[in-house]
């Protein structure tokens, strides 16, 4: 048991990071079993891509734990993707995804290639697939994935997104104009000389570009507007059916810059998990997602890398002038990471944050240690959130690293 009860402790079992072939029932109730050997687990997340036995038995009369949630990617790789249904940057161009695992193929079923949630043909085709999906299987509720536009590891003309008809239409109807908004970017006159505010957590210095500039304000809170309405309309599918919702969260830093407002969010959710991934390099991570951020920038300015990283810290809670070096060469600056879910919890109250906990070991990717799990849980107590939930696969997950949280929690 844990020795904290205040604590929910979830995790997240994959079907999409493995191949197809190597998904068996057995074997993921057998490390289900040795994990609950250790500790207790309140819930459970399963996905994204359906695998009908897997999903029965997890979902079932003798599921291994009481609550299990669908993972659902809202936003990326749904079910009948198009071209027509994905996003369009600033420059024109459709979603060319991230070139990471992505492009490996077989193993890992993502792309991160990402449709608009303006689109009525990608919204239809997701809330259908959704709806079908809790309709087949007594999951407790779902759990959100990818609902955002991209992020910064997809480039940063990405995620200038999007500029497709729909959004054209969407945004004239709330008096925002998408061609003075690519002429902003085209003519660089965003204004980025601002104070700093004695609030620097969360997306606070994206709050204080948007407010040194109107147009991009009403840009940003277009997209933001548009991803809680698609969320929203998820929700009541969810709800007819009697099902919660949960949500996976960009760390709050990033989250206004992916369309993410986490206020608004919230009402619409039982429970979120920020992804306060420290290690890995793959999206969301913050140790790709920061660099690629702060990289994107200085090449769209003509400026270093090193000015980027100066203004961050005087902008960022926990970002100093070695952030920047200590995350590219290993892991992002604990300080930081407890920030991000200090803000998270804070945001989000009074819906639960259960902070992300990255506890697998992928080659090339990310590799966990022991230390590294024991630093995060003693990050996420002195955030004060409400849990953790273990990802992003627990068929990944290395043995010394359960060890490690089973002792720390």
């Amino acid at each position: 048991m844990s020795k904290n009860p205040r604590w929910t402790v979830g995790a997240q079992l994959s079907t999409s990071h493995s191949p197809h072939n190597l998904i068996r029932v057995g074997d993921m109730l057998e490390v289900i079993d040795r994990v609950r050997a250790e500790i207790t687990l309140d819930l459970l997340v399963v996905g994204a891509r359906e695998e009908p036995d897997v999903f029965r038995a997890m979902t079932g009369p003798g599921r291994p734990v009481a609550e299990v949630f669908l993972w659902y990617n809202l936003l990326s790789d749904i079910d009948g993707m198009d071209e027509t249904d994905l996003v369009v940057d600033w420059r024109g161009e459709r979603s060319r995804g991230w070139g990471g695992w992505a492009e490996k193929g077989g193993e890992v079923s993502e792309t991160f290639r990402f449709v608009c949630p303006n689109n009525p043909a990608a919204r239809a085709k997701t809330l259908a697939c959704l709806g079908e999906l809790l309709a087949r299987y007594p999951f407790t509720g779902v759990f959100l994935d990818k609902l955002r536009f991209p992020s910064p590891a997809n480039g940063l003309d990405e995620v200038r997104s999007c500029f497709c008809d729909h959004c054209r239409d969407a945004a004239k109807a709330s008096g925002l104009d998408l061609d003075a908004v690519v002429r902003m970017f085209v003519d660089r006159t965003v204004v980025v000389d601002v104070p700093a505010g004695a609030d620097r957590t969360g997306s606070a210095w994206l709050v204080a570009l948007a407010h040194a500039n109107p147009l991009l304000e009403r840009f940003l809170r277009f997209r933001m507007d548009s991803i809680t309405g698609l969320v929203g309309e998820a929700a009541a599918v969810a709800a007819r059916l009697g099902r919660s919702v949960a949500l996976d969260l960009f760390s709050p830093g990033l989250a206004a810059l992916v369309g993410q407002d986490y206020r608004a969010l919230a009402r619409h959710a039982a429970w979120a998990k920020p992804m306060t991934y420290r290690v890995a390099l793959g999206p969301a991570g913050l140790r790709l997602e920061i660099p690629a951020l702060i990289e994107g920038v200085a090449r769209m300015g003509g400026i270093d890398a090193s000015r980027v990283a100066d203004w961050a810290a005087h902008h960022v809670a926990g970002f100093d002038g070695e952030t920047l070096g200590l995350t590219r060469a290993a892991a992002v600056p604990l300080s930081l990471i407890q920030a991000e879910i200090a803000a998270a919890v804070a945001t989000m109250a009074p819906t639960s944050v259960y902070f992300g906990l990255e506890l697998v070991r992928h080659p090339g990717v990310i590799d966990i240690t022991p230390t590294d799990v024991r630093d995060m849980v003693q990050a996420g107590r002195a955030a004060n959130a409400a849990g953790l939930v273990i990802s992003w696969d627990l068929l990944h997950a290395p043995a010394d690293g359960m060890h490690a949280l089973a002792e720390a929690v």
